[in-house]
């Protein structure tokens, strides 16, 4: 199960694309002197694209499910669980939920809200 902080705030059909970041490195050439150096500056994090289907009964509860989305956009880093089990400390979230197009649909057990959303691990 995907969690944030150990919550469960993705929904259904949730999945997780990792994208790690290129690492940072300085590349010298210099005159006279055939060949490069090449100094490697370190990693720089990663970026965990987020999709899913919030569900609930109720449109109120639907809402309150994007809402909590919302309410992780604090600059806090905190643990990111993903669909293979595996934890990625550090991972923060900056706001970016990006809801369906179409918004909320009717289901036969309520209300559903496709999304994407995306996540940065600063480690």
């Amino acid at each position: 199960m995907v969690t944030y902080n150990g919550v469960n705030l993705f929904g259904a059909a949730v999945r997780i694309q990792h994208l790690p970041r290129p690492h940072a490195q300085q590349w010298n050439t210099y005159f006279g002197v055939s060949g490069a150096q090449a100094l490697h500056g370190g990693g720089r994090g990663r970026v965990f694209v987020i999709s899913g289907i919030l569900l609930s009964p109720t449109l109120e509860g639907l809402n309150a499910a994007e809402g909590a989305f919302h309410n992780y956009a604090d600059g806090v880093a905190r643990m990111l669980v993903d669909n293979r089990g595996r934890s990625w400390p550090n991972v923060i979230f900056r706001g970016e939920f990006t809801p369906d197009p179409r918004g909320p649909q009717v289901t036969p057990s309520g209300w559903a809200l496709p999304y994407r959303a995306i996540f940065y691990g600063l480690t």
